[in-house]
C-alpha cells in the first residue's frame, strides 16, 4: 500500500463540512456556490508581466523571435489555476532537441504585453531535481516522469491579484526552430472561496482500489524484491515499510488559512537482521508528528481544492525537529472534491504503465 500524503489529506479534510440536524441542506451538495467575482476580473496584461518571474528569470525587453513552424508539441492544458503568492506551474514532454521556450503575457482578450520570458534549458530538469524530500506526507503519488519532461515555474510578487489573464508559449530546438504559439489562459485564486470548508475535520479512512484501510490500523507498502541471506539463500521482500496513520485533524478558517496536526507511526525492514535470519526482521517503530500552516483555496467552477503550505514542523521517531517556512510558499495539494452534508470524499486516478489506480479518503466532522 502507499503512502497517504498528510497535505493531501488536509486538502480532502477541508472540504467536509458538517451541518446540525436541523439543517435541511445537510444531504445536498455543498461545493455548488455562487462564482466568486473577484476571480474572474480581468486582470491587465502589463501589471502581471512587469510582477512575474519565470523559472527565477526577468522579462527581457523588445519582440520575442517569430515562429517558423518547423517544430511542434503539445500541452496538456489549455487553462490553469494559480496561486497568489506562489503562482504555478506548467510541464509537459519536450522532443528530443528541445532548448528552451519563449513565453508571452497577455490579456483574456489576446492583447500582449510588451517583452517576453526565454526560458532556455533551465526548465529540462530531471524528476529527482523538482522534488524536494516529503518522506513525511502521506499522500504523494506522481506520475513517472522522465528525462525529457520540462518544469516551467512561474511565480508572483505581491502585486498580483485575483483574477484572470493568459500567456502565450512557443518552444524552440537547437537547429533554432520555433514552434506556433499555444495559448494558455490562466485564473489566480483568492485564498479561501467557500465558507461550507471552514472547521476542524478528522480523517476517516482510505479505500484503495476496493481496499478499505481505516484510521488506525497499519498499511505496507507493496513494493517487492529480493535479497541475499547469510546461509547464501534469498529471500523475498514483498513488504518493508509499514504505516499507521494515529490521528489527523485540520482546521480551516474562513479567511484561507489553515492548520493541521498529524501523527503516525512506522516500522522498516531491517535489512541487515534480515539478511542473517532469511526471514523478515523490522526495526523499532517510530513514531512522527507533523505540524503545516498554509492557506487554501477553492475554484467554484471546476470544484478543485488547493493547499500551499507556508509553514512546518516535523518531530520524527528519534525526537529530531526539522521547521521551515516560505514567504513563497509551496503547492501540495490540487484535486477535486466531492462535498455533500458531514461527509467528504476525495478521488483521485491514475495511470502507470497502462494500470489504473483508484483512491478515494473519507472524512467526517
Amino acid at each position: 500500500m502507499k503512502k497517504l500524503n498528510l497535505f493531501l489529506l488536509s486538502a480532502f479534510l477541508l472540504g467536509v463540512i458538517s451541518c446540525s440536524s436541523d439543517d435541511d441542506s445537510s444531504s445536498g451538495d455543498l461545493t455548488q456556490i455562487d462564482p466568486n467575482p473577484v476571480e474572474e476580473t480581468a486582470l491587465d496584461a502589463t501589471t502581471v508581466s512587469e510582477n512575474i518571474t519565470i523559472n527565477g528569470l526577468a522579462k527581457i525587453d523588445g519582440d520575442a523571435p517569430a515562429p517558423t513552424g518547423n517544430i511542434s508539441f503539445t500541452l496538456p492544458v489549455a487553462e490553469q489555476s494559480a496561486f497568489l503568492q506562489t503562482g504555478f506551474e506548467l510541464n509537459f514532454d519536450a522532443p528530443s532537441n528541445y532548448r528552451g521556450a519563449y513565453i508571452q503575457i497577455a490579456s483574456e482578450d489576446g492583447t500582449i504585453a510588451p517583452g517576453y520570458f526565454d526560458t532556455g534549458v533551465q526548465a529540462l530538469r530531471a524528476r529527482n531535481a523538482k522534488q524536494k524530500n516529503t518522506k513525511n506526507r502521506l499522500f504523494g503519488k506522481q506520475a513517472k516522469m522522465d528525462d525529457r519532461n520540462i518544469f516551467i515555474d512561474f511565480a508572483f510578487d505581491e502585486k498580483v491579484s485575483p483574477g484572470k489573464f493568459c500567456y502565450f508559449i512557443c518552444i524552440y530546438d537547437d537547429a533554432g526552430n520555433i514552434s506556433d504559439p499555444i495559448e494558455v489562459c490562466v485564473e489566480v485564486e483568492a485564498w479561501g472561496g467557500n465558507n461550507n470548508f471552514a472547521g476542524t475535520w478528522n480523517f476517516v479512512k482510505e479505500v484503495e482500489d476496493g481496499i478499505t484501510i481505516p484510521i488506525g490500523e497499519e498499511s505496507c507498502d507493496d513494493y517487492e524484491y529480493t535479497i541475499s541471506c547469510s546461509n547464501q539463500e534469498s529471500l523475498t521482500i514483498d513488504r518493508d515499510y509499514c504505516y499507521i496513520i494515529e490521528s489527523f485533524a485540520i482546521t480551516f478558517s474562513e479567511d484561507g488559512t489553515y492548520e493541521y496536526i498529524s501523527k503516525d507511526s512506522n516500522v522498516s525492514i531491517d535489512n541487515q537482521a534480515t539478511a542473517e535470519a532469511c526471514s523478515p526482521v523490522f526495526g523499532p517503530r517510530q513514531e512522527e508528528t507533523y505540524t503545516s500552516k498554509g492557506r487554501w483555496a477553492y475554484d467554484e467552477e471546476e470544484k478543485r481544492l488547493t493547499l500551499v503550505e507556508f509553514e512546518y514542523r516535523e518531530v520524527d521517531g528519534n525526537g529530531e525537529v526539522s521547521e521551515n517556512s516560505s514567504l513563497e510558499g509551496e503547492l501540495v495539494f490540487d484535486g477535486g472534491i466531492t462535498l455533500t452534508g458531514s461527509e467528504f470524499t476525495l478521488t483521485e486516478s491514475y495511470n502507470e504503465d497502462g494500470i489504473n489506480e483508484t483512491y478515494q479518503y473519507f472524512f467526517t466532522r
